[in-house]
């Protein structure tokens, strides 16, 4: 068995992206028209270690650059509930002395 430990990974760009690549980011983007961006914060240390679309669910590998861990995230449990609009309410008028 040979142990890969040692060996180098290199990574090289593409130069040209074909056609049908370009189409599913067109698509893509044409998708996320409408959708608010959120951010996924570090549990630990609250540094923001990815930024989702609203639509997204579902479990995720976080690796936090400042922790140095990666653990999964239910991005369920990480979601912000918005605010609901305020009723208005008649207020009480507070009593004077």
């Amino acid at each position: 068995m040979v142990s890969r430990m040692n060996e180098v990974r290199s990574y090289h760009q593409k130069v040209t992206v074909s056609p049908e690549t370009m189409q599913k980011l067109r698509s893509s983007r044409a998708e996320t028209i409408g959708l608010s961006m959120r951010d996924i914060n570090c549990p630990f240390c609250g540094y923001l270690v990815e930024r989702v679309f609203s639509d997204i669910s579902g479990h995720k590998m976080i690796f936090c650059k400042k922790c140095k861990e990666e653990y999964p995230v239910n991005l369920g449990y990480f979601r912000r509930m918005k605010r609901r609009e305020h009723h208005n309410h008649s207020q009480r008028k507070r009593q004077s002395r």
